[in-house]
């Protein structure tokens, strides 16, 4: 919240003590909102709001611009965000930085994750807005998700020490009734050792999978494939390997047959993979990409053939093509699997 009085001069040169301590309450609110929520599909429309508010020309959804003009006008009752659409932007962007900000979850998925890679898939594909004034908020709520994301997948699988069971107490009155603790007495140990099989799991399957040399998904060989397939490919097919968000070490293994890393927009990129791209679809569920094509616009686009103007118009190597692949798929398969119940 601190730089919420930089970030009003995004709305106007001239901004008064009541205009940055309304918007600034107004933000508060919405992070104590926001924060709240446990529905993931709520959760993602919210960011794909927040995301359109930030880039692009800055007009919000009249879904998120009434929101927060209703929050504004708790302090400033004349405020109408159609006159200030702006403001939208800068409220929803510092009430996110603070939801992001909050403490972690080591035991599943917490609703600031979901925010934080709903918002980095949306804000990477943005392209990079000329008004300076407005690409540093969206570049600072852009970096905030970023770290939340990288932090939140080591966190999630850092092993657990596993406690000593608990002494356990078996009593037989006279009435030859026993009374014992011996689950509640064996329980943490238990779930310790549960949690670090299933991470174990993950990692084994995925090595081994990396180790295969072979594509499941098109059934043939990863040297055999181009480019932009094999790496498109690996990024999907990895994600389904994957029980959290991906490390920096998962982006790495998917990116491991990087050769020419040549650049192209989304049009090329289908182009490129298009005798595949009926078969690569059917590797991800349908409902959540096509709800929220600002958060999966590759996966949306392998799902359609359709392509946006904006940020489809961007060149991007291929290995940036390849970590979406894995970062939109990856998040697609938690919502759709219900790792995403929070």
């Amino acid at each position: 919240m601190n730089n919420i009085s930089v970030h009003m001069r995004i709305c106007s040169t001239t901004v008064s003590d009541s205009d940055v301590e309304s918007r600034q309450a107004a933000a508060k609110s919405l992070a104590t909102s926001w924060g709240k929520d446990r529905t993931t599909s709520s959760i993602v429309s919210t960011s794909a709001d927040i995301a359109l508010a930030l880039g692009g020309d800055g007009i919000p959804s009249s879904a998120l611009g009434e929101k927060i003009q209703a929050v504004i006008q708790a302090k400033s009752p004349s405020y109408l965000y159609e006159e200030r659409p702006l403001d939208v932007g800068v409220c929803a962007g510092m009430a996110m930085v603070s939801v992001l900000d909050s403490p972690f979850n080591l035991q599943g998925w917490s609703t600031a994750d979901v925010y934080a890679t709903a918002l980095w898939s949306a804000l990477s594909y943005q392209p990079v807005l000329n008004a300076d004034r407005r690409e540093n908020l969206r570049r600072e709520v852009l970096t905030a998700s970023f770290d939340r994301c990288s932090i939140a997948a080591n966190k999630a699988r850092e092993r657990e020490e596993v406690p000593d069971p608990s002494e356990i107490d078996i009593t037989i009155n006279d009435d030859n009734e026993v009374t014992q603790n011996v689950n509640s007495a064996l329980l943490n140990t238990v779930e310790a050792l549960r949690r670090n099989a299933v991470l174990d799991r993950e990692e084994l399957d995925f090595l081994w999978w990396v180790q295969l040399g072979r594509s499941r998904l098109l059934h043939k060989q990863w040297s055999s494939m181009n480019e932009p397939v094999r790496l498109i490919a690996a990024g999907i097919e990895g994600a389904r390997l994957l029980r959290r968000l991906p490390c920096e070490i998962h982006r790495e293994m998917i990116l491991r047959t990087q050769d020419h890393d040549q650049k192209l927009d989304l049009s090329e990129l289908l182009e490129e993979i298009s005798e595949e791209r009926a078969e690569l679809s059917a590797a991800f569920v349908k409902s959540t990409i096509t709800t929220h094509p600002t958060v999966f616009p590759l996966l949306y686009a392998l799902t359609t053939g359709e392509v946006d103007t904006v940020g489809g118009a961007l060149k991007r190597s291929v290995s940036e093509w390849g970590e979406r692949a894995l970062l939109e798929a990856t998040f697609s398969r938690l919502i759709s699997q219900g790792t995403g119940k929070i």
